[in-house]
């Protein structure tokens, strides 16, 4: 039976595991007595995995590898095989941080450009290891007392501590493949960004269903955006659909509402309005005037 995680963990995680959910991110103390083999996971986020007792075995189509203790795994969300061994500890046990794109792309908004210089050719492994050192034992350390309580991991803290991992993880990149996966996540979220907005301007949509939409909170939305349009999307759209407009009341028998409907304004006394700021004239007397 294939496991779903990190559903797993909400619905039928066994009682050694604590379990924080912070604002739809799930956060881990995985605590096994017993080994087990090989089970069947399907990663429906990527996965930050720190060993701190026993070992874990992770199979993929890519190679098998071992995370020991102190060590960090990042697995791009997909298909794995893993196995758990207790070792001398007689105790299987770990953090788990699931984090989605979302997270990893504010991350690289905030911090890409202190390595946007690298070389951008993505590392085609499904994971990236990172060896034991001194600030990622210090790191492992230092979460370990937020799994005391259930209150004491609040949101504000969460976001602190998220950026701290990421911070340490990228530290100990030393082949940079976990910076170049960050690099061209951006890349390709940018590209997808701007082929889904310039294929659907002329819908009648606000702009935080846009955000919605390409599954992004609205601050994201906005930031990408500006890299894409060097834009706010407010005045990108209004732009695109104004130009749109002026192609529809030259080009065809459209009337006013008919075009202001069409190329996404709620109603035709707003695109009036926006229409003449622009051009300095009203819809209606542009296309007289276009006509003759």
């Amino acid at each position: 039976m294939t496991i779903n995680i990190p559903t797993y963990f909400h619905e039928s995680s066994p009682e050694n595991d604590i379990v924080h959910n912070i604002n739809g991110n799930t956060i881990v103390l995985l605590n096994r007595q017993t080994e087990t083999e090989k089970s069947k996971i399907n990663l429906t986020q990527h996965l930050i995995v720190f060993g701190i007792e026993g070992k874990k075995y992770f199979h993929s189509l890519d190679d098998d590898t071992v995370l020991y203790k102190n060590e960090a795994i990042f697995l791009k969300k997909g298909l794995f095989l893993t196995t758990e061994k207790v070792l001398e500890s007689n105790s299987y046990k770990s953090i788990l941080f699931f984090v989605d794109d979302n997270l990893l792309l504010d991350f690289f908004n905030r911090n890409g450009k202190y390595f946007i210089h690298l070389n951008t050719k993505e590392a085609p492994k499904s994971y990236f290891k990172f060896k034991n050192s001194p600030n990622l034992e210090a790191y492992i350390n230092s979460l370990l007392p937020y799994f005391e309580s259930e209150n004491l991991l609040t949101e504000p803290l969460f976001k602190v501590k998220f950026e701290e991992l990421l911070l340490n993880l990228v530290l100990n990149d030393k082949q940079h493949a976990f910076k170049n996966f960050l690099i061209n996540l951006n890349k390709k979220n940018s590209y997808n960004l701007s082929e889904f907005m310039k294929d659907n301007f002329t819908r009648n949509l606000r702009i935080e269903d846009f955000a919605y939409l390409n599954g992004m909170s609205i601050s994201s939305f906005k930031r990408n955006f500006k890299k894409a349009f060097y834009l706010t999307p407010a005045k990108w759209l209004k732009e695109k659909r104004i130009e749109k407009a002026e192609f529809l009341l030259q080009a065809s028998d459209k009337n006013v509402s008919e075009v202001a409907m069409e190329v996404g304004f709620e109603n035709p006394s707003h695109f009036i309005q926006v229409f003449k700021s622009h051009y300095g004239v009203t819809p209606k007397k542009y296309q007289e005037k276009s006509s003759q």
